[in-house]
């Protein structure tokens, strides 16, 4: 313990001693950790993190399965058939849009995210409302009465906190809704949502029309394989019955919530993940570099060392008691430098990435001190340290007595160091090299994607969603009214813009 103790002031000594050697060293491993530790961040808040739901391994997504890829959204009568299982204690429908919520008709309306939802929905994400109740099977019906359960953040913002929030009557795109219950804070939605509406699907329905998803929750049991049995045999019972609504070669498939909400961005973080590690290692051979070089000057200090008598396992010990020293003080100044980062890119980041940039806004920095990432960083840090500090060691740690303790004299040693300096070198150009062809090859298919030829003139342009819900959109007659124009100035458009339109409940039939 006691030479642990003296390694470590001597290594202290020598970085004191050269402060210019010990600040690039710093900079530069602070630069490659505080980039890995900020991608894992985000990695590890996305795809990592358990999901905010009790027993979160329990929930599951279940989707139409194709041989090229999977549908998340599923139609009403599919739902319906699914329903009839061994495998899932509760099982729920849900779509999500916008409405404009008001508390009489003389308030100026506020838009709100809703989803509407079938009544088992806050059993499958296994919740309830802290006060008043979820809904009932006969508000889940067409036709039955207009229930709302509203978030934590509506009840404080704009209901006061009200004690009695239960049983006021709200407006929504200027129907009346009864509030029925409040969720508790911290429960968040994917998709965000701020006001749940009961789905009120006609268990008879023969819509067909997929723009709905369906969520369940697995028995005390139950695994994901004899889920995804069950339900396969489910889908090709529902195609014999109704060949005429599912393709042949449409099934049916289950997939862990967490999984089916990261799935279109998994592959990317992972790529950029990668990417940062490559300048980690770039980081670690030029401070492999810089130790090698700062050989040349310690060189007799360690031959003296050596010659009254330091072993080389001491030696060794030593040289990488340094190299893990700075590795420590770069994982210091890189978590700092993370942290910053993670909120540099939550500014920069779209707004459509899952369990990211809906929970934490653009101003406030990811958790850091989940273990994972507390792991994550004191690892790095070691390997790093271990990384660019062996090499070194075991180059320095046996030097040539003889010719080292002679001044100017020309050591096999020194050619070795060169030797190494020189694969080194080698060895970042290439990691540089790789990170030059994936930078050239992702903006060759940027810019082979945005030079595509759509087929049309796509000059002036634009795209747009909107919500046409409510009493004044509940008919095809007065949807297309929302045009301005009549019929003319429509078919003129309609090749112009795009809609995306969100119905309240009772038209989803």
């Amino acid at each position: 313990m006691n030479s642990f103790v003296a390694d470590i002031r001597y290594a202290l000594r020598s970085m004191r001693g050269s402060p210019g050697f010990t600040t690039v060293a710093i900079a530069a491993l602070a630069l490659g950790i505080g980039a890995n530790t900020a991608i894992f961040t985000v990695i590890n808040s996305v795809m990592l993190a358990p999901l905010p739901y009790p027993e979160p391994n329990r929930l599951m997504r279940l989707t139409r399965q194709y041989p090229n890829g999977t549908g998340d959204s599923t139609s009403i009568p599919k739902y319906m058939a699914w329903r009839q299982n061994e495998v899932f204690s509760a099982m729920a429908l849900y779509d999500f849009g916008p409405l404009n919520m008001n508390f009489g008709s003389g308030d100026r309306p506020q838009p709100v995210k809703a989803m509407h939802a079938s009544r088992r929905f806050f059993a499958v994400f296994g919740v309830q409302p802290v006060l008043g109740r979820s809904f009932t099977e006969a508000e889940d019906l067409p036709g039955g009465p207009e229930a709302a359960v509203i978030s934590d953040g509506i009840w404080r913002n704009l209901m006061n906190a009200d004690p009695h929030a239960v049983g006021r009557v709200i407006l929504l795109n200027k129907r009346p809704y009864t509030v029925v219950g409040v969720m508790p804070r911290g429960f968040h939605a994917d998709p965000p949502t701020q006001i749940w509406l009961p789905l009120q699907a006609d268990p008879a329905s023969t819509n067909q029309g997929h723009y709905l998803l369906a969520a369940a929750r697995l028995k005390p049991g139950a695994t994901l394989a004899q889920a995804r049995a069950e339900m396969k045999v489910a889908g090709a019972r529902f195609r014999q019955l109704n060949p005429q609504w599912m393709d042949k070669s449409e099934s049916v498939t289950v997939l862990p919530m967490k999984d089916a909400m990261v799935a279109d961005v998994r592959t990317a973080l992972l790529v950029l993940f990668g990417a940062v590690g490559f300048v980690l290692l770039i980081a670690c051979a030029n401070v492999a570099n810089l130790l090698l070089a700062r050989a040349a000057v310690r060189q007799k200090e360690l031959a003296i060392r050596t010659a009254i008598g330091a072993s080389y396992g001491r030696m060794v010990r030593q040289l990488l008691t340094e190299s893990l020293l700075l590795a420590a003080a770069g994982g210091v100044a890189g978590f700092v430098l993370g942290a910053f980062g993670v909120r540099a890119l939550l500014a920069m980041a779209p707004g459509n990435i899952p369990r990211l940039t809906y929970q934490f806004g653009a101003h406030q920095a990811l958790p850091l001190l989940d273990w994972r990432m507390a792991a994550f960083t004191i690892g790095i840090a070691l390997l790093t340290g271990l990384l660019f500090g062996l090499f070194p060691a075991l180059h320095l740690g046996n030097p040539d007595l003889s010719s080292s303790l002679k001044e100017g004299g020309r050591s096999s040693g020194g050619q070795l160091r060169a030797r190494a300096r020189s694969a080194l070198v080698v060895a970042e150009v290439a990691l540089a090299l790789v990170l030059l062809t994936g930078a050239t090859l992702l903006i060759r298919t940027f810019a082979g994607l945005h030079s595509v030829n759509p087929g049309f003139n796509a000059k002036n342009v634009l795209t747009l969603e909107t919500s046409l819900a409510g009493g004044g959109y509940d008919t095809t007659a007065r949807t297309a009214n929302f045009v301005p124009g009549g019929p003319a100035r429509r078919n003129s458009t309609r090749h112009r813009c795009r809609g995306r339109m969100h119905h309240p409940a009772p038209q989803r039939r």
